[in-house]
């Protein structure tokens, strides 16, 4: 496979078209499965140069300068193996998808919906909290029924809030649903002592 339009594309680029791909804006993906997809759509940048292979070396390369560029566009697992496009890395992906979809002549198409992500969504969308939030009113946040809702302890460290605060909100956005991702950064906004400032 040789993408159309692959010279103006630079390899870093290619990281979260790959993981959005992979379903990236809604769940954590392992970063050998990132390293797979990015072979797959352009293996004369991301193989090695004389066997049909992904090349690992190249492909982190694109990712640790894809990183150091949008710090606050990729999640991380709290193992450091997976990925997951932050809200700002969805935003970043829909605005570069025309110009990479040309690049690599693939169809306009949102990866499949995961069954696991939609229940999470689900569940979410049920809370009393987020119910009360969509009809107009102003729900009292315990910081309990907040753990709850963020799948987290109460005595969760602020990285297990943040990280856990911020895949939701991904995941939302990904999937349509910005009125959940509002309730989120309402959250956020009326409690941000519980989420410190690891969240700037």
């Amino acid at each position: 496979m040789n993408p159309k339009g692959i010279s103006v594309v630079d390899n870093p680029d290619v990281v979260p078209y790959a993981l959005h791909l992979l379903g990236g804006g809604s769940s954590f993906v392992d970063v050998e499965d990132i390293a797979v997809k990015c072979y797959e759509l352009a293996p004369q940048r991301f193989g090695f140069r004389t066997h049909p292979y992904p090349n690992y070396k190249t492909f982190s390369k694109a990712l640790r300068d894809f990183e150091d560029k949008h710090p606050a566009m990729l999640l991380r697992s709290p193992d450091g193996l997976k990925r997951q496009l932050s809200a700002e890395g969805v935003e970043h992906v829909r605005m570069k998808r025309p110009a990479l979809e040309r690049a690599f002549n693939s169809p306009a198409a949102n990866p499949p919906t995961r069954r696991r992500n939609q229940r999470v969504l689900n569940e979410l969308r049920d809370n009393p909290l987020t119910q009360a939030f969509l009809a107009g009113e102003k729900p009292e946040l315990s910081r309990i029924a907040v753990a709850d809702l963020l799948m987290c302890s109460p005595d969760s460290p602020v990285s297990d809030w943040v990280r856990h605060c911020r895949s939701l909100e991904a995941a939302a956005l990904e999937a349509g649903r910005d009125d959940l991702a509002g309730f989120l950064c309402h959250i956020i906004k009326e409690r941000p002592d519980w989420f410190g400032e690891a969240r700037a």
